[in-house]
């Protein structure tokens, strides 16, 4: 006998759908001084649980899945509550697609040299998203084809024609960087000269005569490429990623107490 497998409660997912949407027209008509109250009182609640969650000590609690499971009092909530994480890339794909069906909506309506890319937009987004739909929900061999046609040979194609065009204007933006004005500057130059060198078959025949083996195969061309991505700039990369995470923390914890300020915190 087959066995079922849990699939997605069609149900619940109406359900927190309709939900939300009530939630929010209601909040709509809320007055203006209450609203932002409401507001701030829910994300200071959900910030709370996530970072109490977090933090709060745990102890071992061992499930068939997860045999090494550590868990708090506040773990067994996380399940009902769901993950939020994927409920606001939820709602932010969502609020990107209601944004881009306004622009193309209206240039579409008033006609134009554009309204032809509009259509097109229209036209891909649907196709796309029947067609995943269909590919997921029903995995038939014509579904796969035509979802391999569309996201292979289309999507993935465009993707790489846009990158290949975007590489000439980086180029043509590094030249101009790139120029001698500084100490800096030539620093840099050098850098870039000996890294696109030594990525490259023509630039790595320069060094080739340099023996492979013992301690000078370190002065070939590929070696220190090697050396600048892996040890300099692995340096630089680790740096600018802990600012950024200093910075994002810093934001969340002005939105999560309510004191960011702005158009969109004070409307």
């Amino acid at each position: 006998m087959p066995v079922k497998t849990a699939g997605p409660n069609i149900g619940m997912i109406l359900l927190g759908l309709v939900a939300s949407i009530v939630v929010l027209g209601g909040l709509t008509l809320v007055p203006q001084r209450f609203r932002r109250g409401i507001v701030r009182l829910v994300t200071l609640l959900g910030g709370l649980y996530a970072a109490l969650e977090f933090f709060w000590p745990t102890h071992l609690a061992p499930t068939p899945d997860d045999p090494k499971a550590q868990v708090n009092f506040l773990s067994p909530y996380t399940v009902p509550f769901g993950n939020y994480v994927q409920a606001i890339v939820g709602w932010t794909i969502g609020l990107g697609v209601i944004n881009l069906c306004q622009v193309h909506g209206k240039r579409l309506i008033k006609g134009g040299a554009n309204s032809f890319n509009s259509m097109v937009f229209f036209l891909s987004m649907i196709m796309m998203t029947v067609i995943g739909i269909l590919q997921k929900v029903h995995p038939n061999p014509v579904n796969k084809d035509l979802y391999d046609i569309l996201f292979v040979g289309g999507l993935v194609s465009l993707d790489a024609t846009m990158f290949s065009i975007v590489a000439f204007y980086i180029v043509s933006a590094a030249y101009r960087a790139f120029r001698i004005r500084s100490v800096e500057a030539t620093l840099l130059l050098a850098t870039a000269i000996v890294v696109m060198l030594g990525q490259i078959a023509v630039g790595q025949m320069l060094t080739r005569w340099i023996p492979a083996e013992g301690v000078m195969h370190n002065l070939r061309i590929e070696e220190i490429r090697s050396w600048i991505l892996t040890v300099p700039n692995s340096a630089v990369t680790r740096a600018i990623s802990f600012g950024l995470g200093i910075g994002g923390l810093a934001v969340a914890l002005r939105i999560w107490l309510g004191l960011e300020r702005g158009s969109y915190f004070d409307a």
